[in-house]
Parts: structure tokens; C-alpha cells; sequence
């Protein structure tokens, strides 16, 4: 049974529900998956500005990784597989994948010849180690000091692995696993090098080794804070559309800045090349200065929501009416014209347009002031607010205050740096969060943000009926069947409150005209990968018009 014919079975009907939306903004916008390869140059430097630094570094077990990270991630490390145009996962360091009839054991043949930036050689034992250092496997995490964090809960289904030969690695399950691939192709599970992993503990977040088309080759090349420069490797085991070995670029520079408004004056400023941006009033910008500037948005029907992340196991929002009335109060259009020039789309769900589990009509909180100042009379009620340092949020956030100020709730806002944000939804009872999250790949991606028990469940949720249906979605590949399960997570969460939905977050990258073939990205095999997507992509073809 091949990886192609079962994965395509499972994200068919992902792949071709929903219609497309229309393009916000005037200007010249790019289309994703766009290839200038026939008049592709090889050579020089891009800048390239990320929204936050991952202070935690890139020990990947055990890492934190936000879209920034996942970034830098994409350039120094290859993942098992990652996902094709149509969200399908397909093969690449391996090359090929294939599982047992029940899903309970998945076998990865490895390319043969790919080399890590040291020049040691891919092999199953350093792929199974990998993936051991994933799931928590105890005596290793013993022996390395690395310990994973949310991973162990993501992979929890994983028993144990077997290097069956030196280029071939068998993970065997617990239970059936058919959406296993999904997981690997989230953006965060490449593979990192013996040397890395010889690091341990302390030494693992620095000490970045992986297979990818670029290389950190000191230490000093990484200046937290200020940016990381990252040569090419010459000895990358992908060849481009020239013939010769990828990436096209001689060197990668990112630099970190905080606030889309200082990403873009630094665009402006020629100081960087291009940055990722979530904010319509500068997709704006860029997109009027369309002789200077290229905008490259991310496809559609994929995306993330961006929301309130509710602790919903302490007060006040342990209680269905509190949140329920949260909803009542809050006027999403004027936060969305606000935040994003009112050119986002309204979410009422967690799921966007092209991905399962979507329904279509599904109402959120109608929008009514009195009827929650006439709830939360007399209540005295109040709760935290925090988000992660941007202009942007903190014009949200003080709406979202100043609104639920007038129907009598009380709301502390703090800000902070977005690794402590994620420290923070770790260690609970935090009331609420502005946060983006569950990107529109394979629903039960989402498994491990949602089920009672788990730590990376920040919303604390213990709710029978859900972990039911994300049970029964995760075994289940009858596409048909598989929508009404997440059909019913959507309904659930409209009917509970659990979170406080906004928008279907919005991204795009930013770039001078010489920079070509941002948000284009191929597979192993010459098919289209997603290009940019919830803010990350790979840089890998990259060139520069110079």
C-alpha cells in the first residue's frame, strides 16, 4: 500500500472543500507557487526579518518552535516528508513511506547519499534516534538529557521504532495512527545530526546540525537578539532547476524584529529584503508601492485563526455563560477594522473554508452589549489579558479592554515576548490570550491542543463528547465519516464557548523586486510543494535578481 494512494484517500476531501476568497488589497499581489526559474541567477545574500526570536533555540525534541522558528528550521533542517500542494504529505529525505494494512506500523525507506552539515551520513539509527527523542523513548532521554516537552504528547501514540537496515526505520504504534504523516510534515520534525543530538541537554539548542540547504557554520554566526547568518551547503543532496545542487542563494541572514510596522520601515529602509507580515494596513503598503515591492500571500482556505485563548478551567471562564457572554459583548468587527482594517474574515469556527471539518453557515456570538452588561451586572468580573509584543496587538488589545469595560468586566492587559507567551499557556490559570493557532492541515493535527489531559491543551478543556470525537476522528478514514466528526468538533466548540474566535489570521511576505520565487517551493520529485503558508515557507529556491 503506498504513502500516495493512503495519504491522498484521507485529504481528498480536505483538498476540495470550500470556495476560494477574494484577494484583499489592491496592488500587485503574487501568487504563490510563482517560478522564475528560467531566468534564475545563483549568488548573494537575502535579509530576511522574522517576527520574533526563538530564544529557546533549536534542540528540535524539546523546542518551542513559533513561526519564526519554524523559518529558520526550514533552512537548516529536512524533514521525513512534507506536504504537496494539496496538503498531502509525500516523501522527502525519505523516499518512500509505507504502512501495514491497519496503520499500526509506518516503514521509511531513506534517500541514500544525504550527508549532514558535517559530513556524516543520513542513516536509519541517527533517523530512529530522531524520532525516539520525539515520543520520549526513556533510555535515550536518559542517556541525551533531552527531553521532550509538547512533542510527548503529540507523538504519544508512537511504541517504539526499529532500524531495520542502515537505510531503513519502522515506527510501531500503539493504535491505529492513519494520519501519522501529518504530523510529520507540520514544519517542526526535522532531522538533526549525532552531533547535535551528542550535545545533550545544554549543548542541543545550539549546536545546529541538519541535512538542510543551509548551515550554521559557528557558533558566533547565531547573535540571539540581533540575527543569525547561514551559509550555503555546498554539498546539499537537491539539484535545481539549473541542474546543479540547491539552494541558489550563497548566504541567509534573519533578523529578528518585533512589530510588523518596524519589519516594514526596515523593508522600506533597504535594511532587509523581505519579512513575513499578518497585518493588513501594511499588506497595504507593500502592495502600493507595487514598483518597489512584491506581496506574496499565503493560499487560501489553509489558514490559521487568530483568537482568545480561554484557560476555561478557573474562573471566571469555567462557566458556559461567562464565556458565552464574553461573546455577547465583544464587537468582532470593529476589533477586525482596528487590527486588520476590517479585511480579515469573521471566524466562528477553528477550522477555515478548505479544511475538514468546516461548516459551512456556522453562526458565532451575535454581537449585543446590553443583554452582557445586563449578564455581568453585579458579577465584578475579571481576568488577564496578555499578548505578545506587536503595535498591532496592543491596539487589540486595549479595544478588547475598552469594549468589555463598558458592559462591566474588568481586563488587566500585560504584555511580553512571544516564547514567554507560550511559557505562559504551558502553566495555565493565564485568562486569556491573544494567540493564532491550528493551521489548516489534517484535522487531527489539532488532537493535541484540545484533549483533556494533555499539557499542550493551554485551554484546559475537559470535555467527553470532544475527546470522543477526536478518538474516533484520528482511526477513522472513511473521508465522508471523517467530516461529520470534525463537522461535530466545530458545532461543539460554537455551542461551548471554549474559545473566543476572531479571524482566519492572514500572511503574506513582503520583498523587494529582485528577490524571486518567495513562497515557491518544489518536492524531491519535481511536484509542487504548499509555498507560504500560516507564515512559513522554504527558502530553498530562492534566488535574487542582482
Amino acid at each position: 500500500m503506498s504513502l500516495g494512494v493512503i495519504v491522498t484517500a484521507l485529504s481528498l476531501f480536505t483538498a476540495a472543500c470550500g470556495d476560494d476568497k477574494k484577494e484583499s488589497g489592491g496592488g500587485e499581489t503574487k501568487d504563490v507557487g510563482t517560478s522564475d526559474a528560467k531566468d534564475l541567477k545563483r549568488g548573494g545574500t537575502l535579509t530576511m526579518a522574522l517576527e520574533a526570536e526563538s530564544t529557546g533555540g533549536w534542540c528540535l525534541p524539546s523546542g518551542q518552535l513559533a513561526v519564526s522558528g519554524i523559518m529558520v528550521h526550514n533552512a537548516i533542517y529536512d524533514p521525513l516528508v512534507a506536504y504537496d500542494e494539496n496538503y498531502v504529505p509525500q516523501p522527502y529525505l525519505a523516499e518512500s513511506v509505507t504502512p501495514n494494512a491497519d496503520f499500526t506500523e509506518w516503514t521509511f525507506k531513506l534517500r541514500p547519499g544525504v550527508k549532514f552539515h558535517d559530513g556524516t551520513d543520513l542513516t536509519a539509527d541517527i533517523v530512529k534516534q530522531n524520532i525516539d527523542l520525539a515520543w520520549g523513548e526513556p533510555d535515550l532521554v536518559a542517556k541525551t538529557g533531552i527531553s521532550p516537552v509538547l512533542f510527548r504528547i503529540v507523538y504519544n501514540t508512537i511504541l517504539s521504532t526499529t532500524a531495520v537496515d542502515p537505510l531503513t526505520v519502522s515506527v510501531q504504534m500503539k493504535s491505529s495512527w492513519p494520519t501519522y504523516l501529518s504530523f510529520l510534515a507540520g514544519g517542526r520534525n526535522g532531522i538533526m545530526g549525532q552531533k547535535q543530538i551528542d550535545a545533550g541537554k545544554d549543548g542541543c539548542k545550539d549546536t545546529l546540525v541538519g541535512t538542510g540547504p543551509f548551515k550554521l557554520e559557528k557558533p558566533e554566526d547565531w547573535v540571539r537578539n540581533q540575527q543569525m547568518t547561514l551559509q550555503k551547503n555546498t554539498d546539499y543532496w537537491r539539484m535545481g532547476a539549473d541542474g546543479q545542487k540547491l539552494p541558489y542563494l550563497d548566504t541567509l541572514i534573519f533578523k529578528p524584529i518585533e512589530g510588523g510596522e518596524n519589519r516594514y520601515s526596515a523593508l522600506e529602509a533597504g535594511s532587509i529584503d523581505a519579512g513575513h507580515f499578518s497585518t493588513a494596513s501594511i499588506f497595504a503598503q507593500i502592495q502600493a508601492q507595487s514598483d518597489k515591492f512584491d506581496l506574496t500571500k499565503e493560499v487560501e482556505g489553509h489558514k490559521e485563526v487568530g483568537y482568545g485563548l480561554v484557560d476555561v478551567s478557573q474562573p471566571p471562564f469555567d462557566n458556559q455563560e461567562v464565556r458565552l457572554a464574553m461573546g455577547q459583548a465583544i464587537d468582532r468587527d470593529a476589533l477586525n477594522l482596528v487590527s486588520n482594517d476590517g479585511e480579515f474574515e469573521i471566524a466562528n469556527q477553528p477550522f477555515d473554508t478548505k479544511t475538514l471539518g468546516y461548516v459551512d453557515g456556522l453562526e458565532g456570538p451575535k454581537y449585543d452589549p446590553d443583554a452582557a452588561a445586563a449578564f455581568f451586572q453585579g458579577k465584578n468580573i475579571a481576568f488577564p489579558l496578555t499578548y505578545a509584543s506587536d503595535p498591532n496587538t496592543k491596539l487589540l488589545a486595549e479595544e478588547i479592554k475598552r469594549q468589555l469595560g463598558e458592559v462591566g468586566v474588568d481586563v488587566t492587559i500585560a504584555e511580553t515576548d512571544q516564547s514567554s507567551l507560550i511559557t505562559k499557556a504551558l502553566g495555565g490559570g493565564f485568562g486569556v490570550l491573544l494567540w493564532r493557532n491550528h493551521p489548516g492541515a489534517d484535522p487531527d493535527t489539532q488532537t493535541a491542543w484540545w484533549r483533556s489531559g494533555y499539557l499542550t491543551n493551554f485551554g484546559r478543556i475537559n470535555d467527553p463528547e470532544l475527546d470522543r470525537l477526536l478518538d474516533t476522528g484520528r482511526i477513522e478514514t472513511d473521508p465522508a465519516k471523517r467530516k461529520e466528526i470534525y463537522q461535530g468538533i466545530s458545532q461543539l466548540f460554537a455551542e461551548k464557548g471554549y474559545n473566543l474566535w476572531n479571524w482566519y489570521t492572514e500572511w503574506a511576505v513582503g520583498s523587494d523586486k529582485k528577490v524571486k520565487q518567495l513562497g515557491y517551493n518544489t518536492l524531491p520529485d519535481g511536484s509542487k510543494g504548499t509555498g507560504l503558508n500560516w507564515g512559513w515557507t522554504y527558502l530553498t529556491e530562492v534566488w535574487l535578481d542582482q
